[in-house]
């Protein structure tokens, strides 16, 4: 009798962990399937204010911000996605750089300018948010030999 018992204890504790080891793979490929969306939203942004902010160089173009534009320029019609890292941060920077100096200006057209790069640091502080839980969430100990074996790779942090 105390083999029976003994035995259905240890059937339990195994079920239990495949239990928890489910719940924990289901939770992973979410959070992967989160932060997956959200750079893609976060790429799709970023392309479109380089095309909108490139169209409008007309205007906002001057000696100061000259190499901005050759910049939006040289990588309006790539893929954001297949960029390196370094190229993306500094299209960003590029952006940034023009954003600020029409920040003061009242047209329609800077308005536009303003409320797309506004949503555009809206998606980068949330898929920055949302990175920083995936890859803290699969670098701790138990969870990180899940996510090896479910080949999770740290996603990069846009910064």
């Amino acid at each position: 009798m105390d083999i029976v018992y003994n035995l259905l204890i240890v059937m339990l504790f195994v079920i239990l962990i495949v239990i928890l080891i489910y719940r924990e793979r289901a939770k992973l490929l979410k959070m992967w399937k989160e932060v997956s969306a959200k750079e893609i939203i976060f790429h799709r942004l970023l392309s479109e204010s380089i095309k909108l902010f490139y169209s409008q160089k007309d205007v906002l173009k001057n000696e100061d911000n000259r190499l901005q534009f050759v910049r939006l320029g040289r990588n309006r019609r790539k893929k954001m996605r297949y960029l390196h890292i370094k190229e993306r941060q500094e299209l960003y920077l590029a952006l940034s750089d023009l954003y600020n100096e029409i920040e003061e200006r009242e047209d329609d057209i800077c308005a536009d300018l303003v409320k797309l790069y506004n949503r555009l640091q809206k998606s980068r502080r949330v898929y920055n948010s949302k990175v920083l839980v995936y890859n803290q969430r699969i670098s701790v100990f138990p969870t990180r030999y899940l996510a090896i074996k479910m080949n999770l790779k740290i996603k990069e942090y846009f910064g």
